[in-house]
């Protein structure tokens, strides 16, 4: 497996052992993940050095304990000579997402995982293609990683519990297991899959909201819950057939749909946007492109901005850079200073992560993020960004419990649907 894959991968467990009070047999998984998230965090494109407030600030920011977590992380990061520690601070050396996605599986290796550990990795691969049986994929895993039975079951078992895939049962002894990464490869011929299990009427609803997505780099949860109803939104969204990111700030909280592979470049959305940055980014410029008055800053030219970011050029000034791009500070995506420019004073904003500006330039040129695409941003200042995953495993919840079987049909059609 590709290094990037399976750090992007280590992330994604990391993430869903973050919400269980035990990791148990996956602590390297846990450990390795821990480190990349915070190698993201506190990277930037060229060499930095972060002093020890912000380091502390954007391990926070990452769900890192800074008592305990942190000097075992930066141990971690020093040992694989990433990272230099001093008393005032970190130096950091430049790194892209891929890079800290490789750092993140080459920390894994090191740390000696156990099988079962590397075997959850190649399920949940395996699980992002297409729907598969238990029954078969216990076999593949039992003799490619030399697993006991009594192993298989544990790894299923925990794989399940903890979130690394979703299980939907077919019959008494045997499930279809997927995750929330189908949609992000061969979207085309899934997608068909998924319309041919539909009704007529569900297959015209999904369709428009597909296409308004590609006309649009983003359409509102109010919009495309209007257009699908309520039962088929969730239940296509329990599967990630859509990615849904909701922003949030001090007076309410709100969402959007992006096509799950809306972020893919040249390789696939999974690797590129594995940490949600440019997602987030999006969600920030479109705030500003969409609710921010002219006279505190409002983005006319999203081209041009993003252009001089890229470029490595600080923007503003201006005041909604000191209020609308606080979640991207605490995610390390840009800088903002207090600064003189042109004559005006007032807080100017630097990009730190190169890549991250340009994913999000090309999920905006592939469609028009405008006053029409989103009508319900916030009006305050976007201060949380909640990702696509976190927002799936809500549905799916809802659904389940609801209804086992409500997504049985397009599971089975995504296993057996041409092309696979």
């Amino acid at each position: 497996m590709d290094k990037k894959v399976q750090g992007s991968w280590l992330i994604h467990h990391t993430n869903k052992l973050q919400n269980v009070t035990n990791q148990g047999d996956y602590q390297n998984t846990f450990v390795a993940g821990k480190a990349g998230i915070l190698l993201s965090a506190i990277s930037e494109t060229n060499q930095s050095v972060i002093t020890n407030e912000k380091l502390n600030v954007l391990a926070n920011a990452s769900n890192i304990n800074t008592a305990f977590e942190l000097p075992k992380l930066l141990e971690v990061l020093k040992e694989q000579e990433l990272i230099d520690v001093s008393s005032s601070g970190v130096g950091v050396l430049g790194v892209t997402t891929s890079s800290a996605l490789q750092h993140t599986t080459n920390i894994f290796e090191t740390l000696d995982p156990k099988n079962i550990e590397v075997s959850a990795i190649e399920l949940a691969e395996i699980a992002s293609n297409k729907p598969v049986s238990s029954t078969e994929l216990s076999e593949k895993i039992s003799d490619e990683y030399q697993l006991a039975t009594d192993e298989v079951k544990q790894l299923f078992h925990d794989s399940e519990n903890i979130g690394f895939v979703d299980a939907e049962p077919i019959s008494k002894n045997e499930k279809l297991l997927f995750n929330g990464n189908l949609f992000r490869r061969d979207s085309a011929v899934k997608t068909k899959a998924v319309l041919d299990s539909l009704k007529v009427e569900e297959q015209a609803s999904l369709t428009e909201l597909t296409q308004l997505l590609k006309q649009n780099a983003c359409v509102s949860y109010t919009d495309a819950l209007r257009i699908l109803g309520e039962p088929l939104f969730k239940k296509v969204n329990s599967i990630g057939f859509f990615d849904i990111n909701v922003v949030s700030n001090n007076q309410e909280e709100v969402g959007y749909l992006t096509l799950p592979s809306a972020f893919s470049k040249f390789s696939n959305s999974m690797v590129d946007d594995a940490f949600d940055l440019a997602k987030a980014f999006v969600a920030s410029l479109t705030y500003g492109m969409t609710k921010s008055a002219y006279a505190r800053g409002q983005i006319s030219m999203i081209d041009r901005l993003l252009g001089a970011l890229i470029d490595g050029r600080e923007v503003g000034p201006v005041s909604a850079i000191g209020q609308d791009y606080k979640v991207l500070e605490l995610k390390g995506v840009v800088a903002i200073r207090h600064g003189t420019k042109n004559g005006r004073s007032g807080p100017l904003m630097r990009l730190l992560k190169k890549e991250v500006g340009e994913l999000a330039l090309q999920a905006i040129r592939q469609g028009d993020v405008s006053e029409q695409s989103i009508q319900s941003l916030p009006g305050a200042a976007i201060t949380k960004f909640r990702g696509p995953e976190a927002n799936r495993e809500i549905i799916r919840r809802e659904q389940i419990q609801k209804s086992p079987f409500e997504t049985n049909d397009m599971i089975s059609s995504l296993r057996t649907g041409g092309g696979f």
